[in-house]
């Protein structure tokens, strides 16, 4: 599957739940930008704006014809504008877009949205129908409110780290680089869809404030209930499940690791007749579930020399016919080649004018009657000329009316004076 490579123009129309929605979106890196995407993947008409020096994620590796596939990835479906925020005559040209917005997407660093004026008691005085989103580290209030933070920082702090690693061994610090951004950018998605049913019912805008830190709580929910239900804070156990048992990777006969899942008796049963260990399903060691999970160091020392005895697509027969949960641990070549991910069109191809192909994990979300769509991301500030023909403006600014005043210059598409 192909993704279009037509970039949004003066006056294209958009498809999707949210087309006519239109987005300010300053955000950077992966949590604001990831947000914009999905928002841009609705049918939303997203003005990704950034400061003459860019969005850092230009400069991370890997690169792509000198451009980071992080930005490529992070700025699917949007057009791009660039604004020196710090100049007067460009402010107010962003408080002319903030005046015909519908969502403003943030996530700088504290107290930066203030001196550039874009702040949430500034921006809604423009624009009281503006669904106002910012993204934090930490969350606003508190004394860590003014902090900066990443998402390695917040998988630390948040306890996340104590999960991961093997039993006794050491944490592991991080599991997956951004794997809390853009949890937190999907938590911003779904707050703002809710700011402006918000808006539809009152006809007022509304602030939206989502934090790295709450989103890596919320995600570990399952795990904080095994804390207040038991006093004791959970702890490493490699591959395996806390819950259930036996649930964990298997190395088998050719160096290859299977997961199996055991939710409950019937898969169990299943188990041992797949393994040939019939005796083994009414041993008061692992008739029950809490048993096996008491139990499950012994289990385990039991199960693994026989997994060794053969392949892993052996097993994999073997428990797929005994209906036990099971599955290979597949790399991105092997996904990219899979004839079921290739079926329900799980990774797709975008055919980028200027930096060429590139795959990319297609979205998770499919609309029938509202189909969403990836298109090509902007070079950066490449719409900028588009959007101030579209809001009649240049960059020539009247600081004496406090607005941007038409005229006949031609500004450089991608460039700023």
């Amino acid at each position: 599957m192909t993704a279009s490579s037509t970039h949004s123009s003066t006056g294209q129309r958009r498809s999707g739940p949210l087309a006519g929605i239109k987005i300010f979106d300053i955000g950077h890196a992966g949590v604001g930008p990831w947000s914009g995407l999905l928002l841009g993947a609705m049918g939303a008409d997203v003005l990704k704006v950034e400061s003459p020096e860019g969005d850092h994620s230009q400069h991370v590796p890997p690169m792509q014809r000198g451009q980071g596939i992080l930005y490529l990835t992070a700025n699917l479906n949007k057009r791009g504008v660039i604004l020196n925020l710090k100049e007067e005559r460009h402010r107010l040209v962003a408080h002319r877009l903030l005046a015909q917005a519908d969502v403003f997407i943030e996530n700088m660093r504290p107290g930066t949205v203030e001196r550039l004026g874009l702040d949430y008691e500034t921006a809604s005085q423009i624009n009281p129908r503006l669904v106002y989103a910012s993204g934090s580290a930490w969350g606003r209030l508190g004394p860590m409110g003014r902090m900066t933070g990443t998402d390695t920082s917040v998988q630390s702090f948040s306890g996340w780290a104590s999960l991961n690693g093997a039993p006794g061994g050491q944490w592991e610090r991080f599991r997956h680089f951004a794997h809390l951004d853009l949890n937190t950018a999907s938590f911003i998605v779904g707050s703002v869809l809710q700011g402006l049913m918000v808006r539809e019912r009152t006809g007022k805008g509304c602030r939206v404030d989502i934090s790295m830190l709450g989103a890596s709580m919320n995600l570990q929910t399952t795990r904080l209930a095994e804390y207040f239900a038991t006093g004791t804070s959970p702890v490493p156990l490699g591959s395996a499940a806390s819950t259930t048992a036996p649930h964990e990777a298997f190395l088998c006969q050719e160096k290859k690791w299977l997961a199996v899942g055991v939710l409950h008796d019937q898969h169990w049963r299943g188990l041992c007749e797949a393994l040939g260990l019939a005796d083994l399903v009414d041993d008061p060691r692992f008739a029950t579930n809490p048993a096996r999970v008491e139990h499950c160091a012994e289990l385990s020392a039991l199960l693994e020399p026989i997994f060794r005895t053969k392949p892993s697509m052996w097993w994999m027969i073997r428990l797929s016919k005994a209906g036990v949960p099971n599955g290979p641990f597949l790399t991105y070549y092997d996904l990219l080649h899979h004839d079921h991910v290739a079926a329900n069109g799980m990774m797709v191809q975008i055919e980028h004018p200027y930096v060429g192909p590139f795959s990319y994990g297609a979205l998770p979300f499919k609309l029938e009657k509202t189909p969403t769509t990836l298109r090509p991301g902007p070079m950066p500030g490449q719409h900028t000329q588009e959007v101030l023909d579209e809001l009649g403006l240049s960059l020539d600014v009247s600081a004496e009316h406090g607005e941007a005043e038409p005229t006949t210059t031609t500004t450089t598409a991608g460039s700023v004076r």
